[in-house]
């Protein structure tokens, strides 16, 4: 997503948003295009929808700096890892289910999703 965070006429809130993304399983990457140097209402917006679906937010200073944000999004979708589990307990009720994932190596970085919607049958 390349973007400058801010709303303009939503048809939905950024809860939705977010739960729509985490329901598809989507990762967003979001791009700022403020290059203002400060840090905005916008880019907080960015950094929500990046970490609430595993993604990333990048915030380039400047324009020729957004070929440096496309490079490590690239680098990072080559370095992915998919990790699955079922627990003993697992209850089909569509419900949202928060997960954490750590790397016992304390110089490797994890980013994942803070959660996912349990099917409904």
């Amino acid at each position: 997503m390349v973007s400058d965070g801010e709303d303009n006429q939503s048809e939905f809130t950024r809860a939705q948003a977010i739960e729509m993304a985490q329901r598809a399983e989507v990762i967003i990457y979001a791009i700022s295009t403020d290059d203002s140097g400060l840090v905005l209402r916008g880019d907080k917006v960015l950094e929500q929808l990046a970490a609430a679906t595993g993604g990333r937010a990048f915030f380039p200073f400047k324009m020729k700096d957004i070929t440096h944000s496309f490079a490590a999004i690239e680098d990072e979708l080559r370095s992915q890892y998919v990790v699955s589990y079922q627990p003993a307990d697992f209850d089909a009720d569509g419900r949202f289910r928060s997960i954490e994932i750590s790397a016992l190596k304390k110089d490797l970085q994890v980013r994942a999703r803070k959660g996912y919607f349990a099917p409904q049958q």
